[in-house]
C-alpha cells in the first residue's frame, strides 16, 4: 500500500490544484483548445487505423506462411522498436527536403514535385512506422498460439469464409486487437517530439506551451484533465466492446501449421513487408550512417559520452525500481482475496495512459511544493537550495510511475502461469515469504523479470518530453541532446547520438525475442 501511495501521490496532489487561478485558461479556450482536440483525435484515428492494418497483416505472414527468410524478417519486423518516432520524423524531413538524398534521388528520376513535409499526413506516416510493432508483436504471439479446433469445427459444418470471419475468427481475436490499439493509442497521444517538430498543435503540445509560452501552470493542468476525459471515453468504449467477447479459453503448445509458399507466393506474401521494413529501419538507419559519415565532428565525443552515462543510469536505475516494486506489488496481489484490494494495487498501472508532458508536470508541482514545505528545515540546515525538486530523482520517479505498468504486467502474467502450487508447498515446508520469494518464485518467473526489465528500459531510453522537462540542468540524456541538435539544425551531430540510441535499443530487443525461443513470452 505505501508503494502505491507512494507512486500516486503526485497524481492525488495535482488534482488539489485544479482550483488555482489559471489566467490563460480564457485565451486557450477560445482559440486554441478546438486545434488541440481536433488535431489530437484525428492522428489518433489514422494512426490506429494504419497500425493494426500492418501489423495484422505482419503478424498474420509470419505466423501463418513458412517461406524462405522468414525467422529474418520476423526479427526484422521488431526492431521499429527500436527507431525512436522523433528520429524518424527528422531524418525524413531532411531527406525529402530540396537538399536531401531522396529528393534528389527522386528529382535524378523526373519526379520533382514538391511534398509539404510539416504536416500532419508525415506526422501519421512516421508514427504508423514507429507504433506498428505494438500490434504486430501480441496479434503474432495470439496467431501463433492460438487453437485451431474452432476453425476446424467451422470448416467441418461448411460455414462459408466471411461468416467464419465475422462469427468465429474476429470475437476471438477482438480484446487482443483492441488491446492493441489501445497501445498505440497511448503512445501515438504521449508524442510530443514528432508533433513539436512538425509543428502539430495536439493535446502533448499545448500542455507544454501553457506551461512555458503562457507560463501558466494551471492551465496546463487543465489541458492534462481534459485529456484524461478523452483518456476515459477511449477506455470506457474498449471496456464495452471487450466486455461480452468470446475468448479462448484453449490455448495451443503445438507448433501451428504453416502453409509453405513457392517463390511466386513468398513474393506476393512478404513484398509489402519487405517494403515496411526498408521504410521504418532500412532507409533511416543508412540515412543516419551517411550523416555520421559525413559530417563526424570530434568535439562531440565528450558531450555524446556524457549523455550516454546519463541515459545508462537513468534507465538502468528506473528499470531496476519498476521491476522491484511490481515484484513486491504482484506477490501481494496473488495473496490477496478483496477485489476492493486489488484494484487498489492495480492503479499505478494507469499512468502508462498518461502523456509524458502530464507526468512531468504534476511531478514538477508536486516537488516545488514539497521543496517549499521543507524550506524551514532547510534554513535550519543552511540549505537554501531546492533539495528534491532540482535532483535526478524526480526524472527517476515520473519515468518509474509512467512506465511501471510495463514490468508490473509481464511479473503478474508469469506469476499466473506458474500458479500457487510451488509456493503454498514452501510455506507448508516452513520456509519463510522473503526465502520463498528469492529462492522459489524469482527462479520460476525469470524470463518476465527479464522481459519487464528489458521492455522498460527500452522506452525508458527512448523517452523525451519528460526527460526534457525534469532533467536537471547539468544532465543530458541521448534522446534530449538529440533534441536539442535538432533543435539547433545540427543534422550530424543528432545522427550520432540516435544511431547510439537506435544500437543499445536494438541490442535489447534481440535479446528479449530470444527469450521467447522455446516458448513464446510476447
Amino acid at each position: 500500500m505505501l508503494l502505491v501511495v507512494l507512486l500516486s501521490l503526485p497524481v492525488l496532489f495535482s488534482i488539489t490544484q485544479l482550483f488555482n487561478e489559471a489566467p490563460k485558461w480564457s485565451f486557450i479556450v477560445s482559440n486554441t483548445l478546438t486545434t488541440y482536440l481536433t488535431n489530437t483525435l484525428i492522428l489518433v484515428f489514422m494512426v490506429g487505423v494504419f497500425s493494426l492494418l500492418f501489423g495484422f497483416y505482419a503478424a498474420y505472414v509470419i505466423a501463418t506462411k513458412s517461406f524462405k527468410g522468414r525467422n529474418i524478417l520476423s526479427l526484422l519486423l521488431y526492431l521499429p522498436l527500436a527507431m525512436p518516432a522523433y528520429v524518424l520524423s527528422y531524418i525524413y524531413v531532411d531527406t525529402l527536403s530540396f537538399s536531401g538524398r531522396m529528393y534528389r534521388l527522386l528529382s535524378f528520376f523526373g519526379i520533382t514535385s514538391q511534398l509539404n513535409l510539416f504536416s500532419m499526413s508525415t506526422a501519421i506516416f512516421v508514427l504508423t512506422l514507429s507504433l506498428y510493432p505494438y500490434a504486430y508483436i501480441p496479434l503474432k504471439a495470439y496467431l501463433t498460439r492460438r487453437n485451431q479446433h474452432h476453425e476446424d469445427v467451422a470448416r467441418m459444418l461448411r460455414i462459408p469464409l466471411w461468416k467464419r470471419i465475422f462469427s468465429v475468427h474476429l470475437p476471438l481475436l477482438l480484446p487482443t486487437l483492441m488491446t492493441s490499439l489501445m497501445f498505440i493509442i497511448f503512445e501515438t497521444v504521449n508524442d510530443y517530439g514528432v508533433t513539436k517538430y512538425l509543428n502539430i498543435k495536439t493535446l502533448s503540445v499545448g500542455i507544454f506551451d501553457a506551461w512555458f509560452q503562457l507560463n501558466d501552470l494551471s492551465s496546463a493542468l487543465y489541458l492534462a484533465m481534459g485529456y484524461i476525459v478523452v483518456l476515459l471515453s477511449f477506455y470506457i468504449v474498449y471496456q464495452l466492446i471487450i466486455k461480452d467477447t468470446k475468448k479462448d479459453s484453449i490455448k495451443s503448445y503445438e507448433k501451428p501449421h504453416l502453409t509453405s509458399l513457392n517463390k511466386k507466393q513468398t513474393l506476393l506474401y512478404t513484398m509489402p513487408l519487405w517494403i515496411l521494413v526498408l521504410f521504418s529501419l532500412g532507409l533511416p538507419l543508412v540515412e543516419l550512417l551517411l550523416n555520421t559519415i559525413q559530417s563526424f565532428q570530434i568535439d562531440s565525443i565528450l558531450p555524446w559520452l556524457r549523455a550516454l552515462g546519463s541515459t545508462l543510469m537513468v534507465a538502468l536505475l528506473a528499470s531496476f525500481i519498476i521491476i522491484v516494486m511490481s515484484l513486491l506489488i504482484s506477490n501481494t496481489k496473488r495473496f490477496t482475496t478483496s477485489k476492493r484490494f486489488k484494484k487498489i494495487l492495480n492503479l499505478p498501472i494507469f499512468g502508462y495512459a498518461f502523456p509524458g508532458v502530464m507526468i512531468a508536470l504534476m511531478y514538477y508541482m508536486f516537488f516545488i511544493n514539497f521543496d517549499r514545505f521543507l524550506k524551514p528545515i532547510y534554513a535550519l540546515l543552511g540549505n537554501q537550495r531546492l533539495v528534491f525538486s532540482l535532483s535526478i530523482w524526480v526524472l527517476i520517479s515520473a519515468l518509474v510511475f509512467r512506465f511501471f505498468a510495463i514490468g508490473f504486467k509481464q511479473i503478474s502474467n508469469s506469476y499466473e502461469s506458474i500458479g500457487m502450487h510451488h509456493t503454498l508447498s514452501s510455506y507448508m515446508l516452513r520456509k519463510g515469504k522473503w526465502m520463498t520469494l528469492l529462492k522459489i518464485d524469482v527462479p520460476m518467473i525469470k524470463k518476465g523479470l527479464i522481459a519487464g526489465f528489458i521492455l522498460s528500459f527500452i522506452d525508458i531510453i527512448k523517452e523525451l518530453p519528460m526527460t526534457l522537462l525534469l532533467r536537471p540542468f547539468n544532465v543530458q540524456t541521448l534522446s534530449t541532446l538529440i533534441y536539442t541538435y535538432i533543435s539547433n539544425e545540427d543534422i550530424s551531430k543528432a545522427s550520432f547520438a540516435s544511431l547510439t540510441l537506435i544500437i543499445i535499443s536494438v541490442i535489447f530487443i534481440v535479446v528479449f525475442k530470444s527469450l521467447g525461443r522455446k516458448k513464446d513470452v510476447s
